[in-house]
């Protein structure tokens, strides 16, 4: 079974940062006179911000199918997929001011420049003006297409998988475990992992220990990295691109069961900062004229060496509240969630084995 949780993961886990790989072609941008690094730093920064937001939203998300706390000793195993809706606005961003060069659109033609969400075969243009690219005239390069991710997630913007696992402790209390191990599929990396802890609350308030349905507290802490490989564009060395993400949620569970079904909620506190860093350096000698045709620049003073070369954090918090339903069929359990958190509508499935 190991072997098959792992395979899916594979299969969707390498969406969420697999988008990132084309960055590279951005660093052209440095070739200008004054301001390189800073035009590098504005159009990366542009066209990753989407997946910087979302891995933050993502991490606080589908730790739970019900209020119920397992007696001492019961468990669940348990596989979770989420994924957030992407926002029309998401997927494009306007690239500003930038020293020595202009935007001159996209090609197919446009207006504003695609992010990682993007329209896919959608290019963004920049002609030089200044330095020794600007002659001939109209010198220019391509930067990266959009991911067009809704594509491979259709009703989402990137997928996460999760292995997940919970156990009865004392006092109506469980301890649960999330991880999923390192996998690799298109030059991504991803592993998460996190700890929670959820605790009964009924028992504690007079009145109410017999009332039909179940009252609970969980604390969650968690972490997201993934690793995507950056060589191939440039020559340079330990071209890696490295995000990650921490996050807290705090949250009150309430659930009713109905023979089979049972209907959860959850209310509270949503606090998460994702890292973005492209690491090592890039011998910048080169643009992309279309079509993956790379064309020899004229770099001011020989080759730009770009190192490390980006690095951005993106930082989300706030309200959230999850609605959702468990189908349990003797040890096999079914859910589906939607949870609203800092304006993003995220969607969790869950499939797994629970044990009273």
């Amino acid at each position: 079974m190991t072997k098959k949780l792992t395979l899916l993961m594979l299969l969707v886990g390498h969406f969420a940062f697999a988008q990132v790989n084309g960055i590279t072609k951005f660093f052209p941008a440095a070739a200008v006179p004054t301001g390189g690094s800073a035009n590098v730093q504005t159009l990366i920064s542009g066209y990753i911000s989407p997946i910087g937001e979302d891995f933050g939203k993502m991490g606080n998300t589908g730790w739970y199918s019900t209020a119920d706390t397992h007696q001492k000793f019961g468990f669940d195993i348990s596989v979770t997929l989420n994924t957030v809706f992407a926002k029309s606005e998401q997927k494009t961003f306007s690239p500003g001011a930038l020293s020595g060069l202009s935007y001159d659109g996209t090609i197919p033609p446009g207006d504003k420049a695609p992010t990682a969400y993007g329209a896919e075969g959608v290019f963004p243009k920049f002609t030089y003006t200044q330095g020794a690219n600007a002659t001939p005239v109209n010198t220019y390069f391509l930067g990266p297409s959009g991911g067009n991710i809704t594509k491979d997630v259709p009703i989402g913007s990137l997928v996460v998988p999760t292995l997940q696992a919970g156990i009865g402790l004392f006092k109506n209390t469980d301890l649960k475990f999330r991880y999923t191990p390192a996998v690799t599929f298109g030059g991504t990396e991803l592993t998460n992992w996190g700890v929670g802890l959820k605790h009964d609350l009924k028992q504690h308030i007079p009145g109410i220990k017999m009332s039909p349905f179940s009252l609970a507290l969980f604390l969650a802490y968690s972490e997201m990295t993934a690793t995507t490989d950056l060589s191939g564009v440039y020559t340079g060395s330990g071209q890696k691109g490295l995000g990650k993400t921490t996050g807290f949620t705090a949250q009150v569970l309430a659930s009713k069961s109905f023979a089979v079904l049972t209907l959860y909620v959850g209310l509270g506190y949503n606090s998460a900062t994702t890292t973005y860093a492209i690491n090592g350096t890039y011998n910048v000698n080169s643009r992309d004229a279309g079509g993956g045709t790379m064309i020899p620049l004229n770099p001011i003073g020989g080759t730009v060496v770009l190192t490390d070369p980006f690095k951005q954090d993106y930082s989300v918090g706030g309200f959230r509240g999850t609605g959702g339903l468990r189908l349990k069929f003797g040890p096999i359990a079914l859910n589906g969630d939607y949870t609203l958190a800092n304006g993003s509508g995220i969607m969790s499935l869950g499939f797994g084995v629970t044990v009273r």
